[in-house]
């Protein structure tokens, strides 16, 4: 039977493996599968704004929000190893912040102008705190984009599996709506992603995550 780690355990043996910051081209188109377009679309203009990422992995997504010229990123996750691994990808930016903590123990009222999170929800029970406190930490105004993976109660990485705790897509609108947020349509994002070698991905064609954009009163 293969064993069931937590999450943290989970991203500190994917930061050893190397996993995602060295990957081919190809390999990160396929990760743009969850923050392609759309999301980049529903970020908006992040020059001159304070980012919050929750669950910075291998910081593919920070660099590139560095590079459209954010005022500061600071990246949060559980995972010591993660953190470390980021903090040598992005020693060139100044303006980066790295925190060790979970989001359901991090708050900074009023303090960024923009928060996102890419498939990292799903590994946090208590989605309501860790809502709040994304909420709480975003100035007036500041906007919330998540991509949410249509996930399973667990994950099978191969040789083991991590235990899940999905939500649908309405209930964190429900949710948002009820602590303060306006929330947008969600986006369905469908999988188009083709290998070098022409053959379509498992799930070519279908909603394979959505995008949920809420904007503080």
């Amino acid at each position: 039977m293969k064993p069931t780690i937590t999450a943290r355990e989970h991203y500190d043996r994917l930061a050893e493996s190397g996993h995602g910051r060295d990957d081919p081209p190809f390999m990160q188109e396929y990760m743009a599968r969850w923050d392609g377009p759309p999301f980049w679309k529903a970020i908006g203009d992040v020059r001159e704004k304070d980012v919050l990422e929750v669950g910075i992995g291998c910081s593919r997504i920070a660099r590139q929000v560095l590079k459209h010229g954010c005022r500061s990123l600071t990246g949060l996750d559980i995972s010591p190893k993660t953190i470390a691994a980021a903090k040598a990808d992005l020693a060139e930016f100044p303006n980066v912040e790295l925190v060790l903590a979970d989001i359901n123990d991090f708050v900074r009222p009023e303090s960024f102008d923009a928060a996102f999170s890419v498939l990292t929800l799903m590994h946090v029970q208590d989605k309501q705190r860790a809502l709040q406190n994304v909420v709480d930490s975003l100035c007036p105004g500041g906007h919330l984009v998540l991509s949410i993976d249509n996930a399973s109660d667990s994950l099978d990485f191969g040789n083991w599996t991590v235990k899940l705790y999905p939500w649908a897509p309405e209930r964190y609108a429900q949710v948002l709506s009820s602590i303060g947020c306006e929330v947008a349509d969600p986006i369905p994002l469908i999988d188009t992603w083709v290998t070098p070698k022409g053959k379509k991905s498992e799930t070519f064609g279908q909603e394979i995550a959505t995008l949920v954009k809420a904007t503080k009163r």
